[in-house]
């Protein structure tokens, strides 16, 4: 009985270990069927979303996720992530042929751009080739440039925050990288050249304060495509003459028009460079001449006049005595001065009826108005003549000196009537003016510059309708470094 149990025993053994194996063989077969190749799938699709992620970009990265690794720097927390790439040979700059040897592998820290909770720093275990001729490589890689520490993304990132009006220190630790970093990628990547000279330029000037001999920088315009075309750090005949001198002639001859305001030095030094050009004073300048002038024969009547009620007028309400008179109110409203109702036009008629000087300055003044708005160019030249008599008929030393101005600008003010365009627009400063406007904000954004270079660049780059691709050329003449004092030996 006994014998028959063990018996019984053995064969059950046996058959467990039989079922047993076929089981496992089972298993093994299907892991390796079915298994491994989802394994190897979520391996790549782990690489391609940490790619995708950090913006790589390179499908042929390999990171390693077999832990999770921090690392603090600075008291701030990185995730580390460790990542090698796919062996591909590489063609010898030397030979011409492909190497296929490893030499060494480099281990390279490089900060990128993240889309996780911390920011990532990136140990990049870099291949180095030796080819047969003695040539020693680095394998490609769209990772990181050769001697940067950076990833090419970050540079991208950092690139597109500049477009911004925000300033580099605020780039910097939104990216968590130095400001100098940031200064010096916008600088060697950005294209700053020049752009060529269009049929119609716009000329003007504003507050840069660089250092104390160019305190105005002057900005060139495009009116019909709206773009700055350069800046120049100052708006010195010398500097322009230089700046124009550079231009080849053929791309100076195709300039038709030169919108300017009343500075000398761009009378003379378009007025040379550009042959073909006409000259045209601004007409906001023109009309700022003479309404400038207006006020100062304001303010001597405003003193000498015994009438309190045009001394308080002239003083409280001064603003109105220089607008067009298309522009004066007719609203009624309760003067508590004149003790009636009364509109913006009936007090500065009753102003200027108190003062003969007044009322022909005045009068004067909506002529060139009417000038500005009504005059084409068959007719300006002698419209301007007879507002220049009156002037000077006036005997009145503010409108002698507006008649002298206009005398000299002569043929620039008559210029100005003349039209470009499909719109058949007058020639005018108003774009350029707006964008002096930007160039103070991003001023005060920076808290002030004291490199022109860097100022000039972020203005073309924000103005600019689109990111301005890199430049071929190296920009690195111009990257912010702080200048060393010479010691006294």
């Amino acid at each position: 009985m006994k014998n028959a149990l063990e018996f019984s025993r053995v064969i059950l053994n046996k058959q467990k270990a039989i079922i047993e194996k076929s089981i496992t063989a089972f298993f093994v077969r299907s892991f390796d069927i079915i298994v491994l190749p989802y394994i190897n799938e979520r391996r790549i699709m782990h690489n391609v979303i940490i790619s995708q992620n950090l913006k790589l970009l390179d499908n042929k990265l390999i990171f390693n996720e077999d832990k999770e690794m921090f690392e603090t720097i600075n008291d701030i927390k990185y995730r580390v992530l460790e990542v090698t790439r796919e062996f591909e040979p590489v063609l010898c700059p030397k030979c011409g042929n492909l190497v296929h040897k490893t030499k060494e592998y480099v281990l390279r820290k490089i900060k990128t751009f993240f889309n996780y909770d911390y920011p990532v720093i990136i140990y990049y275990k870099q291949r180095r080739l030796k080819c047969a001729c003695g040539k020693t490589i680095q394998e490609n890689n769209s990772l990181v440039q050769k001697g940067k520490n950076i990833s090419n993304y970050l540079i991208m990132e950092i690139l597109r925050e500049c477009k911004y009006k925000i300033s580099f220190t605020e780039i910097g630790k939104r990216l968590d990288v130095d400001t100098t970093t940031v200064i010096n990628v916008f600088m060697e990547h950005a294209n700053f050249d020049r752009r060529p000279l269009t049929e119609v330029l716009c000329v003007d000037e504003f507050s840069a304060n660089i250092d104390d001999n160019n305190t105005y920088a002057l900005i060139i315009g495009d009116p019909v495509s709206k773009e700055i075309l350069d800046i120049l750090s100052s708006r010195h005949q010398e500097e322009i003459d230089r700046y124009l001198s550079k231009i080849p002639k053929e791309e100076r001859l195709k300039v038709k028009l030169v919108n300017i305001d009343m500075w000398e030095a761009y009378k003379v030094s378009f007025g040379a460079y550009c042959p073909n050009a006409k000259i045209a004073v601004d007409a906001f300048h023109y009309i700022s001449k003479a309404t400038s002038e207006f006020h100062k024969l304001r303010r001597i009547v405003e003193e000498q006049t015994y009438n309190p009620k045009v001394k308080s007028i002239l003083r409280n309400h001064w603003k109105m005595f220089g607008l067009n008179e298309n522009k004066l109110s007719e609203k009624t409203f309760y003067s508590q001065l004149l003790y009636k109702y009364t509109n913006q036009r009936e007090m500065v008629e009753y102003c200027i009826n108190s003062d003969h000087r007044l009322e022909d300055s005045w009068l004067i003044l909506q002529k060139i108005y009417k000038f500005r708005d009504k005059c084409t160019v068959e007719n300006c030249r002698e419209k301007l003549k007879e507002i220049i008599d009156d002037l000077e008929n006036t005997n009145l030393e503010q409108m002698i000196a507006i008649g002298k101005t206009y005398k000299h600008w002569f043929e620039e003010i008559c210029n100005s009537f003349i039209t470009y365009g499909k719109y058949n627009k007058k020639a005018s400063n108003a774009f350029i003016e707006g964008k002096n406007r930007l160039c103070k904000e991003i001023k005060a954004i920076g808290c002030g510059y004291n490199n022109f270079w860097i100022y000039r660049a972020r203005i073309l780059y924000i103005s600019a309708k689109t990111i301005i691709p890199f430049s071929s050329i190296n920009n690195k003449r111009h990257l912010y470094k702080k200048k060393k004092r010479k010691r006294v030996k």
